[in-house]
């Protein structure tokens, strides 16, 4: 876990001089950060697309690699990123959905030739969606809220 300290504020005027200590705060908002990104991707998961559970274990062990730093994964490549947009992606050269080793990939609406890739995914889980993150935070953001202002010391 990344550690960020507050450090001081130093007020300084004409008639005051005022250095205030944040320190005291700086573990219990570092808890809060590691919570939050630790109960996003938890959150995520039932709106993740998942054949085999690969993807989301993959994602999901990225994600602990980062979680206290503010910073999360929410799809980890080379998969990641069209299934996170829900959209197909093929081979640029050949329209095949299964890309050449280091072959680019372009959207299927990008793609100038014929293929019979589809145009957006379509996932097994009947929960999933494009952009999980979006749909875990419109349902459970405002716990979010919550929890971080109750263990960061706020009300």
């Amino acid at each position: 876990m990344a550690k960020k300290k507050l450090g001081n504020v130093n007020i300084n005027t004409s008639n005051m001089i005022a250095n205030i200590s944040l320190e005291r705060f700086d573990d219990q908002i570092q808890h809060a950060q590691f919570w939050l990104d630790s109960q996003i991707m938890t959150d995520m998961v039932p709106y993740m697309p998942h054949e085999t559970g690969t993807f989301i274990n993959v994602t999901r062990a990225k994600s602990a690699s980062l979680a206290g730093t503010g910073m999360m994964c929410a799809g980890t490549g080379p998969m990641g990123r069209f299934l996170y947009y829900g959209k197909g992606m093929v081979d640029e050269l050949t329209g095949s959905p299964w890309a050449r080793k280091g072959a680019k990939k372009v959207l299927v609406t990008e793609f100038a030739g014929h293929t019979n890739a589809k145009v957006d995914l379509s996932y097994q889980n009947p929960k999933a969606t494009p952009k999980w993150f979006e749909t875990a935070k419109k349902n459970h953001g405002k716990a979010w809220v919550t929890h971080v202002k109750k263990q960061a010391g706020g009300s």
